[in-house]
């Protein structure tokens, strides 16, 4: 039995292997090849880099790289490899031939959940590092110019002081690092899921495997939420040229298209930090969706209790 032959594996992860195709496929190949290069794969199974590299990290315990970084099965990969070859309801020819989605499936995928623009991130030490801080130093201009700091997924207006919103927006990406920890770990049941392995390592099976990815995740995140600062860029346009975007401050309408502006700037940043959170807390698309829901649910509720406080 497949349950049996993975007892060092939580139960979540056995679901999770067997739910979707693409893994069991990722599993299946590596086991027949015995190592595999990234491209070999990717081109043997048909799929794109980003999703490729996506589901490679949701087998991190069953598949591995040697020294010259080609993939390879780890002992609890090799047992559940050996049981899915076994198992009387799976048949490799289905795994290993599917339906190729179509052009405009691949356009859509990649535009309304970016898998592609983590892939660079986490797998390059240079990207890893120059993009958020080239996008950090951006976002602290832009907010500066204009006057606003961020609160989660809305701004708010401030005081001009340079090393104060420099800092609050750093505290920022703290702050939706830390809600996304957490609420990635509550709603992958984590915490209230049984069965096999201690708490901590079902923790960890959803954030805090490594300080490395913990690093690459919150660097990752500061890209994820550089389209938020649309938002900021369209005030300073409109400043800087008069070219009068914005009506009046403190007028009806002054809200009313301030908010259509914000609005438009958050609904571009959704996508990319549901996508951050699902490639790097390991959650599939729905419920890392759900996530970024709640967290602009946050945003909001904290954003109408700072106004009603002023």
């Amino acid at each position: 039995m497949l349950l049996t032959a993975i007892q060092e594996r939580s139960e979540d992860d056995l679901v999770w292997l067997l739910r979707y195709k693409t893994r069991r496929r990722i599993l299946l190949a590596i086991g027949d090849a015995g190592k595999i290069s990234a491209t070999a794969l990717r081109d043997s199974l048909k799929i794109s880099t980003g999703s490729l590299y996506y589901n490679l990290r949701q087998l991190r315990g069953f598949v591995t790289q040697d020294r010259d970084r080609n993939y390879v099965l780890t002992e609890n990969g090799v047992r559940a490899y050996k049981a899915l070859k076994e198992k009387g309801t799976i048949s490799a020819a289905d795994l290993m031939e599917p339906k190729k989605p179509s052009r405009a499936t691949e356009i859509l995928n990649a535009i309304f959940f970016p898998l592609w623009l983590y892939t660079p991130l986490y797998e390059q030490k240079a990207v890893t590092f120059i993009l958020p801080a080239l996008g950090f130093a951006l976002s602290s201009v832009l907010l500066i110019y204009t006057r606003q700091v961020p609160i989660l997924l809305h701004f708010y207006p401030v005081h001009p002081n340079p090393f104060l919103i420099a800092g609050h927006l750093l505290l920022n990406a703290v702050f939706i690092y830390s809600l996304a920890t957490v609420i990635s770990i509550l709603f992958s049941g984590a915490i209230l899921r049984g069965g096999e392995g201690s708490f901590l390592n079902r923790i960890k099976g959803v954030a805090w495997s490594s300080i490395q990815d913990e690093a690459k995740f919150f660097s990752s995140l500061i890209v994820a939420i550089l389209p938020l600062m649309l938002f900021p860029s369209i005030l300073a346009v409109n400043k800087l040229f008069g070219l009068g975007l914005i009506p009046v401050e403190k007028t009806p309408l002054y809200y009313q298209i301030r908010d259509i502006f914000l609005i438009i700037s958050q609904v571009i940043t959704l996508p990319f930090l549901t996508a951050l959170i699902a490639y790097g807390r390991r959650l599939n698309g729905t419920t890392a969706a759900l996530v970024t829901l709640v967290i602009f649910f946050i945003s909001h509720t904290v954003y109408q209790l700072l106004i009603i406080g002023a």
